[in-house]
This record gives structure tokens, C-alpha cells and sequence, in this order.
């Protein structure tokens, strides 16, 4: 009945623009639905809640909840960008998706750090607010528009305009920082000069005035408080960027406007490093994680444990790699609407070094990777030609078949220097 209503839609309603696929239907794709919607109404957008169905044109992201923190939704997707993405969440604390009739009381502080995790994240925000009833929402959510309208223009410039940095546009690194901090970043799209630090959770402890952020390969020139205009001391050596003599902190999210060089430093280009793997999926070859293109991975074809070798073309100085693994599975082991999933990310690894690609000798570093988000780094203080990276383990449990040893690189770049910088405040 539901596939014939597609049909009766499509030819009756002309202004309806799109569906929104309440997670998918076997019997719809048995019987090409999609495609049929795509011939008969091209001008109509395509939506799939919790399902990566490549045919549509977005993915919507219900209600993830279980986090940590807990305003962290984008830790449970698994759509890698550039596709597009939203994130449906529900702003009352409890109560129906749709109107209940009651004045339900919400969260401020989490609905705000879930729209700035979307934001960090190149995601869309769908907040469900319950009905209006008389022209006005309930009135603890007609409080919540009120205020959040007036808490985002001072610093409307980091939400809009930009895109999630520490991903495919680059940019500082989100996600855990020191001392219990945590938070986002964003980059300007029109000019990735202009960097935000979104700090979400605040750093705790005897040192609580300081924030510690992965640089990323970017130079920065000048920090200031994007909400006070205040100048903000740092240094920035060995890969990080050190905010230094914070004094005030935002409630809910301190927002720093980071200046920096237009162009990531301290990397080979891509075209000077060669790429070799003990295993690869057809399609997916070695060659991918030095083309420059994030949109392009290398697959071990389901081998784990499994190696690649980063040829430079010479003996030359190398001081890290800077992994950027797909964004298709959730940062740690979850159940989603019925489903298992599970990091498929690199886990336990090592580093070998050769300068002629036969003699290795012992690791020069061997580590675990953390089940996270955005660039991961291994620091080496090495000179070779060759650079292998061993993965002997991924995060996801072996009762977790489709995301079990399928491990997927976007990128792996080779550093040989760190840039260097410092401010006043």
C-alpha cells in the first residue's frame, strides 16, 4: 500500500518537494522505487533517517543518544563528507516527537552544545520542537527560541559560512583536548584564514586557564575571544597550538576566532609520496591515500592485521603521519535502531622505518590509535626513505560483522616539520 502511495503523491501534489524515508524498505528497493521517483519527479529531494542509502540525497541521524559527552551526536554517525547530512534531535527532554500537548521542560545547555557539535561536524540541525498552539510554541520552548536567537549573534560568524574543521576543509583538530576539555572547530568557506575554537566543555583542574589543540598543520597568527574581542596569548610548537591565561569561559560554549596561514604547513606534498599495501580492495587501491583527495580511500579488502609502505622518493626527515581514516562508523561499540555497529578505525599499530625498503629492523613506534574523530597522529622523530604503518587491530568487535577488520583511509600525509608561532595577549 505505502509503494502505491509514492505514486499517488507524486502525481498529485506537485508542490511537494521531497520524501523523507522513515529508515528503508526492502520491497522498495526490490522494486527500483527510488529510481522510478528520480524519472518521474527529478526536482524532489530524497531523505533516508538512519540508513546511508546511496541513491538519496541526504541522510537524516535521529536521536542519537549514549555518549560521551552526551551532546556529542556526530560520535554516532557513520556518513562520510561531503554527503549530505542532518542531525534530528529532539529539544523537550521527554515526552512524544510530536505534540503532546504539555509543556515539557528541555535542556539548554545540551540542545545548544548539540547544534555546535553540528555545526563542527558539517552537519544540518533538525531540532524538533512541538507544535505551535496559537501562533506561539509551549512556553519553556517559546523561552528556549527567545534566548538561543540572542545567545548565537555574537557569534554567528562561526556557525555559518564555515564547515567542520579537522576533516575534509582541514583546520584545527576537535574532539578531546587536555585536561577534560572538549569541543569543535570550524573554517571559513570562502576564506579558510578564519578559524573558530568552539569550547564545549571546559578544561578542569590546576591548569584550567590553558587549552591545548592539535594544530593540524596550521600556522597560526593571531587568537582572540570571539565574543569580547579579547587578545589571547599562545604558543604553538611540535604540533600544538597552547592558549594560555583564560580567564572567562562561556556557560555553554567559549568561542576563540583563530587567524592563521592560508595554507596547511610542514607537509609532503602529496604527489612525492608513493603508497604501497599488503592488501587492497578492488577499487579502492594504495594509491588513494596520497592522491590529495579525501573523498578516495584505500580498503584492506576485510586483512587485518595489515601494512602500508610510504615510499618519499629519498632519505628525508619525517616527524609524523597525519592518518585521516573514512568517516563511515561510529567512534565505539553502539546499538542504533536495532543495529549493531562499531568503530572500524585502527586500534593497535606500529612504525617501521627503512632507507631501502628491505632492511626494517625494530619498530620505531608502536602505539594505540584512539577511536575518534577527525586527523589522528603518530609523532616520529626519524629520517628514511620508507615509512611503513602496521595495523595489527581495529576497534570493532568481531560480532560486529560489518564494520569488523574493514578498515578504510582516506589520507595518510607525512610531516617533516612542525610550524611555529606565538602571541600576546
Amino acid at each position: 500500500m505505502t509503494y502505491d502511495n509514492f505514486f499517488e503523491v507524486m502525481h498529485n501534489y506537485p508542490d511537494l518537494k521531497g520524501f523523507w524515508i522513515d529508515n528503508d524498505n526492502e520491497y522498495w528497493e526490490q522494486h527500483h522505487l527510488y529510481e522510478q521517483i528520480r524519472e518521474q519527479r527529478p526536482d524532489m529531494l530524497l531523505s533516508n533517517n538512519n540508513e546511508d542509502t546511496p541513491i538519496m540525497d541526504t541522510v537524516s541521524n535521529e536521536q542519537k543518544t549514549g555518549m560521551t559527552p552526551d551532546y556529542d551526536m556526530p560520535a554516532a554517525y557513520w556518513t562520510s563528507m561531503p554527503r549530505l547530512t542532518e542531525s534530528c534531535y529532539k529539544v523537550p527532554s521527554s515526552g512524544a516527537w510530536w505534540y503532546d500537548g504539555q509543556d515539557r521542560p528541555l535542556d539548554t545547555a545540551l540542545n545548544i552544545r548539540r547544534y555546535v557539535a553540528n555545526a563542527g561536524t558539517s552537519y544540518k540541525s533538525l531540532m524538533d520542537l512541538q507544535a505551535q498552539v496559537d501562533g506561539t510554541f509551549p512556553p519553556q520552548q517559546q523561552a528556549f527560541t527567545d534566548y538561543l536567537s540572542k545567545y548565537l549573534d555574537p557569534i554567528r560568524e562561526s556557525l555559518h559560512g564555515v564547515a567542520g574543521g579537522g576533516y575534509l576543509y582541514g583546520g584545527l583538530r576537535p574532539g578531546a583536548w587536555n585536561d577534560g576539555a572538549y569541543g569543535y572547530t570550524t573554517v571559513g568557506k570562502e576564506d579558510p584564514t578564519r578559524q573558530y575554537i568552539h569550547v564545549t566543555t571546559r578544561p578542569t583542574g590546576t591548569d584550567s586557564g590553558t587549552l591545548r589543540v592539535r594544530d593540524n598543520g596550521t600556522k597560526v597568527k593571531r587568537i582572540s575571544n570571539l565574543r569580547t574581542g579579547e587578545r589571547i596569548a599562545f604558543d604553538q610548537h611540535d604540533g600544538t597550538v597552547t592558549l594560555k591565561g583564560i580567564t572567562t569561559w562561556d556557560p555553554y560554549d567559549t568561542v576563540f576566532k583563530v587567524e592563521t596561514e592560508r595554507h596547511r604547513q610542514g607537509l609532503y606534498p602529496s604527489d612525492t609520496v608513493r603508497a604501497t599495501a599488503t592488501s587492497s580492495k578492488e577499487g579502492h587501491p594504495a594509491a588513494n591515500l596520497t592522491d590529495g583527495d579525501l573523498t578516495r580511500y584505500w580498503d584492506s579488502n576485510a586483512q587485518v592485521p595489515v601494512s602500508v609502505t610510504l615510499d618519499l622518493g629519498g632519505v628525508k626527515k619525517a616527524r609524523f603521519l597525519a592518518v585521516n581514516q573514512t568517516e563511515w562508523s561510529p567512534t565505539y561499540n553502539r546499538e542504533s535502531f536495532g543495529r549493531k555497529e562499531d568503530s572500524a578505525r585502527i586500534k593497535d599499530y606500529k612504525v617501521f622505518v627503512s632507507d631501502d625498503g628491505e632492511h626494517w629492523g625494530d619498530p620505531v613506534k608502536t602505539g594505540v590509535m584512539e577511536s575518534a574523530r577527525s586527523t589522528c597522529y603518530i609523532d616520529l622523530d626519524t629520517t628514511a626513505r620508507y615509512i611503513r604503518l602496521e595495523v595489527d587491530s581495529t576497534w570493532s568487535a568481531a560480532t560486529v560483522v560489518p564494520f569488523y577488520h574493514q578498515l578504510r583511509i582516506d589520507e595518510i600525509a607525512v610531516g617533516h616539520t612542525y610550524p611555529v608561532s606565538h602571541g600576546r595577549g
